[in-house]
């Protein structure tokens, strides 16, 4: 097992027009293809290669499996002042949330905040996207969903949660504040990664079958589990998360008997223009973002950083050519044959 990854450049414009047509193969409209495409080539560029286009695989064998309906149109089924219920109808995970998104919004202006569910949903995909969009609308947001049984509890070695993201998105003068992680040690995409490379993960983020812990992405996946990050606080996150996603959504926390699969997602928008005004919430964000970048680093090669400044930075090393690993775009292409 190497811990080398060769990687590809590769056009924009190719990955876009490549996994699109993958998409509309397997029988997906071409306006949600090209849109699930979008998102998939977003979290390539931002450097988050487990949302980008290697789920691509899994979305298709989901597509055969009849877990996606390709097809399906959200549509909301309870709306009551701020709070909205929206039903994906088990289509693409990512267009039932872009749909929460201009819910959330128009809510949010009106109400001061707004709080979405979306139920019968299958992947999101990348939360950062999201809260990205609201952002550049002048809106706080926050954002989690619970999913498939993957992540041990404290203590535990049975998979009980799902990896359970939550994000947080802060509109700024700048760019915005995007806190976006998985609750668990490590995201199921970046081991799905690792698998497909043949590379080593780090101690502490999975344990065998038998409660070991293993740098061998393949024993999560042989009846392993992921740990939750940060020992019993990470697990607190992510049973609150499992909890609020799962019943919030009608979807079920993933213990539950009701629970069959699927993302119970939650969104929460905030218009701050409704409490001190935008301009003077964003003049705060920003005088304390500058503050926290201008810290004295401990190591005087790595500057201090605001969540977001990553992904901006993978960004702009993507411009030329999107950085994809050899193997998995090898993948991608007979795919797309």
């Amino acid at each position: 097992m190497s811990d080398q990854v060769k990687n590809i450049g590769v056009s924009r414009a190719e990955v876009l027009a490549t996994s699109a047509k993958i998409l509309e193969k397997f029988g997906t409209p071409k306006n949600y293809a090209d849109s699930v495409a979008e998102s998939l080539v977003q979290a390539q560029e931002a450097g988050h290669a487990s949302h980008g286009i290697i789920r691509l695989i899994e979305y298709t064998n989901s597509i055969e499996k009849k877990v996606i309906d390709p097809k399906a149109v959200p549509t909301i089924t309870r709306e009551t002042g701020g709070t909205v219920v929206i039903d994906g109808h088990w289509g693409w995970g990512q267009i039932a949330c872009k749909f929460a998104l201009e819910v959330a919004a128009k809510k949010a202006k009106e109400f001061g905040i707004s709080a979405i569910s979306i139920s019968s949903c299958n992947h999101i995909g990348r939360l950062g996207e999201y809260i990205e969009t609201l952002a550049s609308m002048n809106l706080i947001s926050m954002m989690w969903c619970n999913a498939d049984p993957a992540v041990a509890a404290f203590g535990g070695k049975d998979r009980l949660f799902g990896t359970n993201p939550l994000a947080v998105g802060i509109p700024s003068n700048d760019l915005p504040v995007v806190i976006d992680f998985a609750t668990a040690a490590s995201a199921e995409g970046k081991l799905r990664v690792a698998r497909a490379n043949g590379s080593r993960i780090p101690l502490g983020t999975v344990i065998d079958k038998d409660g070991n812990q293993s740098t061998n992405p393949d024993d999560f996946y042989t009846g392993g589990a992921i740990l939750p990050f940060g020992g019993h606080k990470g697990y607190c996150m992510s049973l609150m998360i499992e909890l609020l996603g799962g019943a919030l959504s009608g979807n079920h926390p993933s213990m539950n008997a009701g629970y069959s699969h699927g993302f119970g997602t939650v969104l929460i928008a905030i218009d701050p223009d409704k409490f001190f005004g935008t301009e003077f919430f964003k003049d705060e964000i920003s005088e304390a973002t500058k503050a926290i970048r201008s810290a004295r680093p401990a190591n005087p090669e790595l500057p201090v950083l605001v969540p977001g400044d990553v992904e901006n930075n993978e960004r702009k090393k993507n411009q030329a050519a999107i950085q994809i690993s050899e193997t998995i775009w090898s993948s991608i292409k007979e795919l797309s044959a």
